[in-house]
């Protein structure tokens, strides 16, 4: 009976070596999380908290056509411009943007229409 292997770690080639002798593979091409902004991760985790009460969990997950994002986002993007407190319009600007970003990756995966893409 042949036992499973367990799968191997993804490796670039490329090496970072630390001066205390670790070494990992680089990160070049991958992202750098640690360089986000904590205050803007801040204020679009609660957005996202306060999307979820009103309108339920994963709502904007179902699915909204894409042009209702960019509306808003220059909507918020514009009062923030103007000094408007009346709510947080950087936390509204990026969770707009981020939510374009993914309906338009999901239209693309064929998880949502194509339709909701009615630039």
């Amino acid at each position: 009976m042949k036992t499973e292997q367990p799968p191997t770690l993804p490796d670039s080639g490329k090496r970072s070596e630390f001066k205390t002798g670790a070494v990992r593979d680089a990160m070049s091409g991958k992202g750098m999380p640690s360089l986000m902004p904590v205050s803007a991760l801040r204020a679009v985790a609660k957005r996202f908290e306060d999307g979820a009460t009103k309108y339920g969990r994963d709502n904007w997950k179902k699915g909204i056509p894409v042009s209702r994002y960019i509306d808003a986002l220059y909507r918020h993007l514009w009062q923030l411009m103007e000094k408007d407190t009346k709510e947080d319009h950087g936390g509204a600007v990026i969770w707009n943007a981020m939510c374009l970003v993914e309906t338009l990756d999901a239209i693309e995966r064929g998880e949502l229409p194509k339709e909701l893409d009615d630039l």
